[in-house]
């Protein structure tokens, strides 16, 4: 599955697009959604773990630091954020997000999305999750909707650049 996060300044809302080889659903997020989801997503990762690889060269998981683990999942490809040559497009269809449920692990974090009897179920690795998290900052920045919010200084701060594909 590919994700790709846009702002669309005409909804004031976030589109969040989920693609497969089958299919593609755009998720609109509004700006009360996506703050709510931002800071769970990041206070999680913050609070659980990786888990221990017991390798006496590794940092333990109480040693890690949520910055270099975010700089490090930020330097593969997982997502796009604010594709140009569809940010300005309206969506055909989609489906606004009323409910999002979230669990991360150690290893991953659970998503729901519901809008309606609509639900979409993500598992995502932490590499996807902090991907995730950086997109989410990203377009709530440039929607202008982190005015009061408190978030660390290293979030938000890449440039996510479009994929091909």
């Amino acid at each position: 599955m590919k994700m790709d996060v846009t702002y669309h300044p005409a909804q004031d809302r976030l589109r969040l697009c989920l693609r497969t080889d089958q299919q593609s659903t755009d998720w609109w997020l509004t700006r009360r959604i996506t703050l709510r989801l931002l800071q769970a997503l990041l206070q999680q990762l913050e609070r659980v773990p990786l888990p221990a690889l017991n390798q006496p060269w590794l940092p333990s998981p109480a040693e890690r630091e949520i910055a270099q683990e975010h700089a490090m999942s930020l330097e593969f490809d997982a997502l796009v954020a604010d594709d140009p040559g569809r940010s300005t497009q309206p969506a055909q269809t989609g489906l606004l997000v009323d409910t999002a449920t979230l669990n991360v692990s150690p290893t991953e974090t659970r998503l729901e999305l519901a809008a309606g009897k609509n639900n979409a179920k993500l598992n995502l690795t932490r590499m996807e999750s902090h991907a995730l998290v950086e997109a989410l900052a990203l377009m709530a920045r440039k929607g202008q909707w982190l005015t009061g919010i408190d978030l660390p200084p290293w979030l938000g701060q890449a440039s996510l650049s479009p994929q091909p594909g």
